[in-house]
């Protein structure tokens, strides 16, 4: 019964459903877009089909076909979001800068002389980040409706024989949630003297998810290129949850304060392979499709949590400190196939118009474990989540050894019912300079959207939660080098 307390108490406290917990873990693995290199940013992610990028390995890895020499290139970036929280009225900003790498690689092309047949073979071993999860908010206001007590007094009263050790025991120990014999009851004093109490929390999450690839492409008589990779992808995600409560006008009997944290934090591993074609019938049109298939994951999983209390000094009560055991879950996560095509109109040497779509099922997605089914939560993972479309269009303009680029992305929200409409626009735009043996890109783009962030259920089906809007920046460069 405790592992089963520890897989029910995985959470994301951040974009979520009104009472779906679970199967937000699978779509925080699920839901990424590459940083790639600042060409590929500016242009909206939307050069599939152009290819001659190290990001074709992992959109479209035969755009690798186009290299007719080998280069290095890095890519870093400074990310910067800033989060503005609604929670009662009261509005709340934070932001987080971090700095990161878009990718990092090199691409190996040999060519040939010949006119049909295997004209150019080329292969790339690299990284991408593909999901950046640094992000601060911070909520803050007067609660008159309810308190996180409450959310562990119906669970604990739910199943008063399986209290978790990670929140009810907790709150049970330090004296916030006593057991009432004579109603056969957990309950809290603000339950009895009234709500009104000042809430602070603040939530901080770090860390990614970063591809290691090896990729090959093979372009036939220039007009069909083939490419392949394979990527094994590191998972690390940290979370933690500061939330405190005080009693700021004395009317409750005996309750100063109580202080709440909670640490959660993934890693592991996962693996996939994509395979793509580009085919150019005529010399200004490019026309591509490529599939990913699903990323397999092992995960380990690690909580613990902590909890004060304060009393008035006239209660007689002593102020309390109390912790959980470290928890460790190991779990297997399949997430979703995808499906890409894209098209580019290549005008002489002065531009370049391109566009993609994007078929991504989040429902597929599946939860696993050796001693656990999950069957509940891929029950909600079919139900609550559905297949999205994301369009992408980008363009590029020629001056001599200057580019210029612009595109946007439209990503559709992966949730299947209206309360979360998380459809999110990014945009994009940058400058490039080349000359024969080195080039210099850079980029900056922004997305904005706004989040349910639910803090925690007061009761069943009923959660405390904050409206967040969410501004995220990326400035990005590459440095690249031909040999």
């Amino acid at each position: 019964m405790k592992k089963i307390a520890f897989i029910a108490s995985l959470l994301i406290c951040g974009f979520i459903t009104l009472d779906a917990q679970n199967e937000m873990q699978a779509l925080r693995y699920s839901q990424y877009n590459p940083f790639g290199t600042a060409r590929y940013a500016a242009q909206g992610g939307a050069i599939g089909a152009l290819g001659g990028d190290l990001s074709s390995i992992v959109v479209n890895p035969a755009g690798l076909g186009f290299y007719r020499s080998s280069e290095y290139s890095f890519s870093p970036t400074f990310y910067w979001a800033n989060t503005s929280s609604d929670f009662m009225g009261s509005v709340v900003d934070d932001s987080q800068l971090k700095f990161a790498v878009g990718s990092l690689g090199m691409v190996s092309a040999k060519t040939s002389d010949r006119k049909s047949g295997i004209v150019g073979v080329a292969y790339s071993v690299g990284y991408n980040t593909l999901v950046n999860f640094n992000n601060r908010t911070t909520v803050r206001g007067i609660n008159n409706n309810s308190s996180l007590l409450d959310d562990f007094t119906w669970h604990a009263n739910a199943d008063p024989d399986n209290l978790s050790p990670y929140y009810e025991q907790l709150s049970f120990d330090a004296f916030l949630t006593p057991y009432d014999s004579d109603v056969g009851a957990y309950w809290h004093d603000m339950q009895v003297d009234g709500y009104g109490q000042q809430l602070n929390r603040t939530s901080e999450q770090s860390g990614y998810i970063g591809e290691y690839s090896l990729a090959g492409a093979i372009n036939f008589s220039n007009l069909l290129y083939f490419g392949a990779s394979l990527g094994i992808h590191a998972v690390r995600f940290y979370e933690e949850i500061y939330h405190t409560e005080s009693d700021y006008n004395d009317h409750v009997l005996d309750f100063d304060s109580f202080e709440f944290r909670e640490y959660n934090s993934t890693k592991g591993w996962g693996y996939t392979m994509r395979a793509g074609i580009i085919i150019r019938p005529i010399q200004l049109l490019r026309i591509g499709a490529s599939f990913q298939m699903p990323t397999y994951y092992r995960l380990t999983d690690e909580k613990y949590t902590d909890l004060s209390s304060y009393w008035d000094s006239s209660s007689g009560l002593e102020d309390t400190q109390e912790s959980s055991p470290n928890g460790v879950y190991d779990y297997q996560l399949r997430s979703p196939f995808r499906a890409n095509a894209n098209i580019s109109v290549i005008l002489s040497k002065l531009a370049t118009f391109s566009g993609g779509y994007e078929y991504v099922d989040y429902g597929s997605a599946r939860l696993d474990a050796y001693d656990y089914k999950f069957f509940d939560e891929n029950d909600a993972i079919r139900h609550e989540m559905k297949a999205a479309h994301n369009i992408k269009f980008g363009t590029e303009f020629r001056l001599n050894s200057l580019y210029l680029r612009g595109g946007t992305q439209y990503l559709m929200s992966p949730f299947s019912d209206n309360l979360n409409n998380a459809d999110q626009w990014i945009f994009g735009g940058g400058l490039g300079f080349r000359t024969q043996g080195a080039f210099f890109d850079i980029s900056y783009t922004h997305s904005s959207r706004t989040d349910v962030y639910g803090m925690y259920a007061y009761r069943p089906s009923s959660n405390e939660v904050s409206i967040n809007q969410v501004n995220n920046n990326n400035l990005m460069v590459t440095l690249g080098f031909k040999f």
